[in-house]
C-alpha cells in the first residue's frame, strides 16, 4: 500500500541514530497495538493521548509533506536503543479497492510500527491473537488483512466471498473492523481500521 511506503521513508528520515539489527520483541509490539489502537477503537484523540502520556514525541504532519498517508493525520515517534517506534492515526481518503470493486469504502486508521522488526513473528502473533488466517482478498506479499466482526463478544472473520453490498452494509452499520500487518522496507506495521462508507 502506498501509505506504508511513505511511512517507511518517514521512519528512515527520522532514524537519527543507527538501529541495532535485532528484532523488536513481538509481545510488546502487539501489546502496544492493543492498548493504543484496539482499546480506543482507533479513536485518534484517545490513542494519541495515551502515547503523549507515555512520553512519545510529536511528528508534525507537515514534516511528511505531500507523502502524508492520511487526512487528519496525527503521528508520534519514540526512539529506543533497539530502533524506532512510530504510531499514526488518520482517515484514508482513497477507497480500499481490495475490499470493494468500486472502492467506495473509506477507513479511519490507527497504526503502530517498529523498525527494525520481524514481520513473520509479528504477523504470526496477530494471527494467533485474532485466531484467524489472513483474508486472501486483502493480502499479498508483505501485507496481510484480517477483517472481522464482533459477535457475542467474539471476533468472527469476514468471509472472503462476501459480496460488495454485504461488505458495505457491515461498514455502514459500524460492525466491521480490519487489522492489517505490513512490511515495507523494514518498517513493520500493525494497523487497526474502522471502515466507513461514503
Amino acid at each position: 500500500m502506498t501509505f506504508l511506503k511513505s511511512l517507511a521513508a518517514t521512519a528512515v528520515a527520522f532514524a537519527l541514530v543507527p538501529a541495532v539489527a535485532q528484532a523488536q520483541a513481538v509481545d510488546p509490539q502487539l501489546a502496544l497495538f492493543q492498548s493504543t489502537c484496539v482499546e480506543t477503537d482507533g479513536q485518534a484523540s484517545a490513542a494519541m493521548a495515551k502515547l503523549d502520556a507515555a512520553g512519545w514525541d510529536v511528528l508534525p504532519p507537515e514534516m511528511m509533506g505531500a507523502d502524508a498517508p492520511f487526512d487528519n493525520m496525527q503521528a508520534r515517534l519514540l526512539f529506543a536503543d533497539e530502533g524506532i517506534q512510530i504510531a499514526m492515526t488518520g482517515d484514508m481518503a482513497e477507497g480500499l479497492g481490495t475490499l470493494t470493486d468500486g472502492g467506495e469504502m473509506y477507513l479511519a486508521v490507527c497504526a503502530v510500527g517498529v523498525m527494525p522488526g520481524d514481520y513473520a513473528a509479528i504477523d504470526g502473533a496477530v494471527a494467533d491473537w485474532l485466531d484467524m488466517t489472513p483474508n486472501a482478498e486483502m493480502s499479498e506479499a508483505g501485507l496481510n488483512g484480517y477483517p472481522y466482526t464482533i459477535e457475542n463478544g467474539r471476533k468472527v472473520a469476514v468471509a472472503e466471498d462476501l459480496g460488495e453490498e454485504a461488505m458495505l452494509e457491515l461498514a455502514a452499520g459500524d460492525k466491521m473492523r480490519i487489522v492489517m500487518t505490513g512490511d515495507t522496507d523494514g518498517v513493520i506495521m500493525i494497523m487497526y481500521m474502522r471502515p466507513q462508507p461514503r
